[in-house]
């Protein structure tokens, strides 16, 4: 049974409209949003889940917007075991996860085996704010890539992603570096022909850096949060920093990859980047 008519049941003097629809699974852990009016039933509404779904060991509620520079969202256990450390296995990869200390949406499942099936053989692909390492172990995995390179500012979500490398001995491909993204395409000199900028909010701030690395005709895949059916200020954003460092750019798609509430969608921009006139 669908988590809302478990709920329904449980709890008949609730407006079905106000229980959780369902919940997101990282591992074992059930990620699960609350109205506030409802806060003195989550421990039972997690101890439903639990009892639901036997291989989840942990029910966590969101307790907040993402925020901070390292985009992390407040999470709290209301049942099960007190941790949000977890193995979460997608796409052929092991990912070990620290929710509390990192960044990572299960949703992106479909989203990173859709890029590992673009990228050529060859190819140099770089992520800009790669967290636990879910999409250059994924291309890694996937693609004939020569390298696929995170770069990450989060110490602990870097830590992970040098973990996950070799729990993931059979990608050899993938590497990782910690630092601003910025900075370390900067300091590195060299060019890609695919970069990423996968930050939930504030990826804008690497649109000039990522530009200035791809070479001519290279792809850069953007992803940003905008009202449903709103995609100029995203257009907008990739012309302003083409305009700054003399690039042109095509669009050559765009997808919608998730949403952050009923009205914000997740969209991811696919752009070729040519020299400027």
């Amino acid at each position: 049974m669908r988590l809302r008519s478990i709920l329904t049941a449980r709890f008949p003097d609730i407006a079905p409209a106000r229980l959780p629809g369902g919940f997101d699974r990282v591992g074992d852990i059930a990620v699960v949003s609350i109205v506030p009016e409802l806060e003195p039933l989550e421990a039972a509404i997690g101890a439903i889940i639990l009892e639901a779904h036997p291989a989840v060991r942990v029910a966590a509620r969101r307790d907040g917007l993402h925020h901070g520079p390292h985009r992390t969202r407040p999470l709290r256990v209301i049942s099960g075991e007190q941790r949000l450390t977890t193995v979460h296995r997608e796409n052929g990869v092991l990912l070990h996860l620290d929710l509390a200390q990192m960044y990572f949406s299960g949703r992106l499942a479909h989203e990173r085996a859709r890029i590992a099936a673009l990228v050529q053989p060859g190819e140099r692909v770089a992520v800009l704010g790669s967290g636990a390492g879910p999409f250059p172990l994924i291309i890694g995995r996937h693609s004939q890539a020569a390298e696929a390179l995170g770069i990450e500012i989060n110490p602990a979500a870097h830590a992970c992603a040098l973990r996950n490398l070799a729990a993931n001995r059979a990608v050899r491909s993938a590497r990782f570096l910690a630092g601003e993204a910025g900075r370390v395409l900067a300091e590195l000199g060299c060019s890609f022909d695919r970069v990423l900028i996968v930050l939930p909010y504030g990826g804008e701030a690497l649109l000039i850096p990522a530009i200035r690395s791809l070479r001519p005709g290279g792809v850069l895949h953007f992803y940003d949060m905008q009202p449903q059916g709103c995609h100029q200020a995203m257009l907008a954003k990739i012309e302003t920093a083409c305009r700054q460092t003399g690039r042109q750019w095509r669009m050559l798609g765009e997808s919608v990859c998730g949403r952050c509430g009923p009205a914000i969608h997740r969209l991811c921009l696919d752009a070729a980047i040519e020299p400027g006139r």
